[in-house]
This record gives C-alpha cells, sequence and structure tokens, in this order.
C-alpha cells in the first residue's frame, strides 16, 4: 500500500518582485540562506552567489544545508571551510537577523530546517509545482534558481549597489549549467542562453587576467569528472536496468543491501537517473533508492525525453519538481512492490501522453 508524506501546513504568503528583494538587500544583516535536502548544483551555486552578494551589500551571509554537500560539487562552496559551515549547530540560527531560501520548492524540502520556516524573510524558487512557506519569487519559466539570481546580480550592478564578483558568476554559471543538464535539457530557453552568455563573458575575461577556473572547467569539475565508486554505480545501473511499456519506460532500482553488497553510498548513485533515460526509445526514465533511515520508503527521481509531465504525477505522492524532472518518495513493503507501484504511475502518464498524440 502506497503512502504520501504528509506536508506540513503553511500560511498564505505574498510574491514579491526582483526589485524588492533588490531594495531589501543591504538591510539584511547577518543572513543564513537555507538549501534544500540532497541539495544539486543548481542549489548549492545559486546559494553560494546569493552569499556573495549579500556580502558585497555590506552584509554577512553563511549557506547551510540540511543534507550533506555532495563531494563532486564543494567546489562550488570556494574552499573546505566555507563547505564544512553548510552544517547547522542547536541553536546557532538564533544568531541570524535574516533567513533565505534557495531553490526550496516546498517545506518538506527543508528537512530539519522546517521549524525554521516562520523566520524566513525571502524564497526564491524556480519550481511550477511546490508550497510557498515565505513571501516569494517563484519563475516556472525560469531554467534554474541560477537564473533568478542572476537577474538579481544583474539588477543590483546595473544600480552600482555590487562591483563585478567573478566568483559569483562562476557559481551562478555552474548553477545555470547544472539544472539545463550543460544546456541539453528542453528547460535551456532563449533568456538561458542569455543570462549563460553575460555570465561567461565576466568569467572568462576574469580567468585570462587571474588564472582562476574558465567555464570550460566550470563544466569539467561539473560533468567531466567521475570517481570509481560511481563509474562503478553507473555499471550496476546498466546491468539492472528494467523496461516497462514496451521500452518507453525505463528503471533502476537500488536497495540499501545493492549498495551494501556493491560498497557503494547513496552520493555514488545520485546521478543513476541518466542511466534509463538514456536509453533510445525511453521516454521517462526512472530510478529508485530504498532509504537507510526507513526501508519501507523508496525516493523516486523522474527524467522525461517528451512531453510526459512527472511533477504532475510526483503529485500524486507527494512530490513535486519540474514537467520533465521530478521527485517523490513511494512508501512499498518490498522493492519489487515500490517498482512496480512507480512503473503503473508512470506507466499511465505515458500512455495518456501517446493517446493524446494519435
Amino acid at each position: 500500500m502506497n503512502e504520501a508524506p504528509l506536508t506540513p501546513e503553511v500560511p498564505v504568503t505574498p510574491a514579491v518582485t526582483l526589485e524588492e528583494i533588490a531594495d531589501a538587500l543591504p538591510s539584511f544583516g547577518k543572513t543564513l540562506i537555507l538549501t534544500h535536502v540532497n541539495p544539486d548544483g543548481d542549489c548549492i551555486g545559486s546559494a553560494f552567489a546569493l552569499g556573495d552578494l549579500i556580502r558585497a551589500s555590506g552584509g554577512e551571509a553563511r549557506v547551510v544545508c540540511p543534507t550533506p554537500l555532495p563531494k563532486r560539487l564543494r567546489f562550488l562552496a570556494g574552499n573546505d571551510e566555507e563547505a564544512d559551515r553548510t552544517v547547522l549547530g542547536e541553536g546557532e540560527a538564533d544568531g541570524y537577523a535574516a533567513i533565505l531560501s534557495v531553490d526550496v520548492a516546498s517545506p518538506v524540502q527543508l528537512g530539519d530546517f522546517a521549524p525554521l520556516i516562520p523566520r524566513v524573510r525571502f524564497m526564491i524558487d524556480h519550481h511550477g509545482l511546490g508550497t510557498p512557506f515565505a513571501p516569494h519569487l517563484v519563475d516556472p519559466k525560469a531554467a534554474a534558481a541560477g537564473e533568478i539570481v542572476s537577474r538579481l546580480y544583474a539588477l543590483l550592478r546595473a544600480r552600482g549597489a555590487v562591483p563585478a564578483l567573478p566568483d559569483a558568476a562562476r557559481r551562478l554559471y555552474a548553477a545555470v549549467a547544472s539544472d539545463t543538464g550543460s544546456f541539453r535539457f528542453a528547460n535551456t530557453t532563449e533568456e538561458t542562453h542569455r543570462i549563460a552568455g553575460a555570465l561567461l563573458a565576466e568569467i572568462n575575461a576574469d580567468a585570462a587576467e587571474t588564472g582562476r577556473p574558465d567555464t570550460a572547467e566550470i563544466c569539467r569539475s561539473l560533468f567531466g569528472r567521475h570517481t570509481l565508486r560511481e563509474l562503478r554505480a553507473q555499471m550496476h545501473a546498466v546491468e539492472g536496468l528494467r523496461f516497462f511499456e514496451d521500452g518507453r519506460l525505463a528503471a533502476v532500482l537500488f536497495t540499501q543491501q545493492m549498495l551494501a553488497d556493491w560498497d557503494l553510498t547513496e552520493e555514488d548513485i545520485s546521478n543513476a537517473v541518466e542511466t534509463p533515460r538514456a536509453v533510445e526509445g525511453v521516454l521517462v526514465g526512472l530510478s529508485l533508492r530504498q532509504q537507510s533511515d526507513d526501508p519501507r520508503a523508496y525516493k523516486v527521481s523522474s527524467r522525461a525525453n517528451a512531453d510526459v509531465d512527472c511533477a504532475a504525477v510526483c503529485a500524486k505522492f507527494g512530490g513535486g519538481g519540474h514537467v520533465r524532472a521530478a521527485g517523490c518518495t513511494i512508501a512499498a513493503d518490498t522493492p519489487e512492490e515500490a517498482l512496480s507501484v512507480a512503473a503503473a504511475a508512470f506507466g499511465e502518464a505515458i500512455r495518456a501522453r501517446t493517446a493524446d498524440n494519435t
């Protein structure tokens, strides 16, 4: 039997504009920036870049995460000291005057930070399906939260409020490149390329002058380097591929026992969904990961190669995300049951899509 997780009730909150956030920035003072559980490149890059903007405006800023930063993305923090500071100790939030969130679509995604919701001053996000929990700027047309923070950076520079910040530009470029799959995904727009082009010009001019990383190096760090463990995880994902709906739906499943047997971690399989998605003829790729703290919970990541609404399917299980990239958690007594429930739900969406196109 499947059970959707409960979402905390939150009050209705107003939408805010980019200009309102820019106006308020100098008043933030000592600021805490919250990210979501299992933060990705967009989340981390956007959060640390926002911290750069706050510091350039005369305030203090610290990025914190409810779960550890992935090793492969720690470079976005700038150094190990900043990466280690993302762990928030009990009571530490009391010392901050302002709290912001970036790339967080709903209270559930805040994990252990959810009790801080009443203190969140602004929420910046780009997910179409979510639950705003603070005064919010949510732009579903933005390919990444990094696009929104890039617009804020451009506005502040146009006002003369902050100088050129090449390292912030690097983080924002990484954020946008990450959430667009290096500009390969369907969420990439003309505006995405315009923003990325402006960031590229700033980054590469600075790289030529200082020798610091250029955009090519940023993309190598994001997409071109893999540990042996990650490659081993990919090998097991290929071996374990399961197909449904006449090959239009593909999935991989990892249990905690599998991870133990293969000496893999959650981080090693974090990108496993790209393996089923890459198979020719597949419309939707899935990865299911049994959770260590609850053996009945299976985290589902979905990626679509066609106009199949993954977010709508995931919303049925209390999750959400983007039309072609979304996630949720399924409760099941066995791994096979979890796989069956996911395959049935996404299979229905694929059949509906096929019927609409005939």
